[in-house]
């Protein structure tokens, strides 16, 4: 009676109170709504028999939060760990575990198409990343695969020893002072200034000036285009952001405003120059044709391929770099045996030579090669999910389980890096031997640092390049003494990651 006696005055109240009783009405029509669809996607929806954390079935809120705290690669790797080989974590998004995955994923070209998220990463038209045009695609990758091939990028080494002399020179000074110096830091401004040569015909001199406020800002564009990949209504947002007084959003607006007139002003600069003799990325952009049909880039088309360059050309490789000799400095033995590897095959370095050339590096230097793959593994820099949507009506099957039609799917670095079932028990463990095993060359199979299949990184011979030419030579030339003893590296990332903190070192001179 008491119960029945206050509802009926609060029914007398709203009567009443007209404003209230709207209130009422959209809060209940609300609830029922939030009701009905909570138990629509976690009972009824194509996806709901897949576990994986609560909130990630209702909204991609979850892994938009994780972005933002810079650690979504290691939730999706607790997530695999608590509930399993296929975990879903978005309304309409399965994230795989299992190499098995690889192949029907990334290997199936039309039938698997790039996602909405990659539109959160075009500033000025899409390029070979961003793009998901399937025809255009096809097109741009035979208009720039001569400019990005290794023949290519051999004959550019006198530009990355132009770069790797002011490096040494560096690191000459910093022994002769014995100064305590962040290693990370040192290697970012130089990977950094190799790309200005290599791409844009233009050092960006960050060596010398010690000043390169374009990288702090490539990381915030991939911080911002990973956030508004991840959420609908993209361009509703990006035409909103500018206008909110956040000054974080406004931050990374600006940052990729500044990011957009440095690589304009590059590609106007590289057109003036007069020579075409140079060799450089830039040159084959601008002289890039289909063979196919002589089709030649739009000035659009080579600003964006351009922008990739910047965005991703240096970022990626500095932290691969960074990580790589993390690892092995803080590990004696396997340093012992990269320099004997070093001294022994390919001799000291004379002081007339610079470098290493890179022509037989990766085929003569075996343990040195495991090194790197153990580094990639253990740490990819890349640890972006690249999302793929599931085309063929009839569904499609991934690792044993059959995924219905315009379902998302994806399997990213990290977790697949640090899987077990893969790698053994010790996948928190340093250890290049594993590679050397006698399943190793199947287990290399599974390393994804520059992607697989039809879009692979068209990059990855520039940054191989880097990272075998500037590996050999500081090992031969230079003994590095980390100032901490940290038992293992944390990464950070939004999407393309990097060492978390500084990289603080002290360095001597071999022989002195």
């Amino acid at each position: 009676m008491v119960i029945e006696t206050d509802l009926f005055h609060t029914m007398d109240y709203l009567e009443t109170s007209p404003k209230l009783k709207v209130a009422f009405v959209a809060t209940t029509t609300l609830l029922l709504f939030l009701t009905i669809y909570v138990a629509y996607q976690k009972l009824f929806h194509p996806l709901s028999k897949y576990p994986g954390p609560f909130l990630a079935s209702l909204t991609n809120g979850w892994k938009g939060y994780y972005i933002y705290k810079l650690n979504l690669h290691e939730q999706l790797l607790n997530a695999h760990i608590k509930y399993g080989p296929v975990i879903r974590v978005g309304p309409n998004d399965l994230h795989f575990w299992n190499a098995d995955a690889i192949s029907p994923i990334y290997k199936s070209g039309r039938q698997m198409a790039k996602t909405e998220f990659y539109d959160g990463f075009t500033a000025f038209k899409p390029n070979l990343f961003g793009g998901r045009d399937e025809d255009i695609h096809a097109l741009r990758r035979r208009q720039l695969s001569h400019g990005f091939s290794q023949a290519s990028i051999w004959k550019m080494e006198p530009l990355i020893d132009g770069q790797m002399k002011i490096l040494i020179e560096k690191l000459k000074r910093l022994a002769q002072n014995q100064e305590v110096f962040d290693f990370k830091r040192l290697i970012g401004f130089y990977v950094f200034d190799i790309l200005g040569d290599v791409a844009f015909g233009r050092s960006f001199n960050t060596q010398i000036s010690e000043m390169a406020p374009e990288i702090p800002a490539i990381s915030d564009h991939i911080f911002l285009s990973s956030l508004l990949g991840t959420f609908p209504f993209r361009s509703f947002f990006k035409s909103v952001i500018p206008m909110l007084p956040i000054p974080r959003l406004r931050q990374l607006i600006g940052s990729r405003g500044k990011l957009k007139e440095t690589c304009a002003d590059c590609v106007e600069t590289r057109r003036q120059q007069s020579s075409t003799s140079r060799s450089d990325l830039m040159q084959h952009l601008l002289d890039a044709k289909d063979p196919e049909t002589g089709a030649k880039l739009t000035d659009p088309e080579i600003n964006s391929e351009a922008w990739a360059m910047l965005i991703a050309g240096s970022h990626s490789t500095s932290g691969s770099l960074s990580l790589l000799f993390w690892h092995l400095l803080h590990d004696d033995q396997v340093l012992k045996q990269v320099d004997k590897e070093i001294r022994d095959i390919l001799g000291d370095l004379p002081d007339d030579k610079i470098s290493y050339p890179i022509k037989g590096l990766e085929s003569s230097l075996n343990y040195t090669r495991v090194c790197i793959q153990e580094s990639f593994r253990i740490s990819p820099v890349f640890s972006m999910c690249l999302w793929r949507r599931v085309l063929n009506p009839g569904g499609v099957d991934i690792d044993g389980h059959h995924i219905p039609q315009n379902t998302n799917v994806s399997i990213s670095n990290y977790a697949l890096h640090h899987n077990p079932k893969i790698w053994g028990a010790d996948i928190e463990d340093f250890s290049p031997e594993r590679f050397l095993e006698a399943d190793g060359k199947s287990m290399a199979s599974n390393l994804l640092q520059f992607s697989i299949g039809h879009r692979m990184c068209i990059g990855k011979h520039l940054a191989m390049t880097n990272i075998w030419k500037t590996l050999t030579t500081l090992i031969n030339k230079f003994e590095f003494h980390p100032v901490s003893s940290e038992p293992r590296v944390e990464m950070e990332s939004s999407g393309i990651g990097e060492m978390r903190g500084p990289f603080l070192c002290t360095v001597t001179i071999k022989g002195h």
